[in-house]
């Protein structure tokens, strides 16, 4: 299955798509945007910005409620998004590959 793929318009705004069982759902046009809905949809009872960053970085799945969530974004903002967690944790980093 091909996915469609969002793409950065603007150095603020970083969309999202939001796929539910395997089927996209939402396009938000942030994180936070993305996190708001998830919040509404889910009637979860704090905001799943977490579950979405490591979801658009890490690749993983948020399971809530008997369902799984997956987050994509623009492969250039999710480049950036992990090179600047590199930096910022380089000693984690650096230990792992030695």
């Amino acid at each position: 299955m091909k996915l469609c793929m969002p793409s950065a318009t603007n150095r603020k705004l970083k969309p999202v798509l939001i796929f539910k069982n395997g089927s996209e759902v939402k396009e938000c046009l942030s994180v936070q945007d993305a996190a708001r809905w998830l919040k509404a949809h889910t009637s979860c009872p704090s905001m799943p910005y977490r579950h979405i960053m490591n979801g658009i970085i890490f690749d993983e799945t948020w399971m809530y409620a008997g369902s799984s969530y997956r987050f994509i974004t623009n492969p250039d903002v999710k480049k950036e998004k992990l090179e600047k967690i590199i930096l910022q944790h380089k000693d984690r980093f650096n230990g792992a590959n030695e």
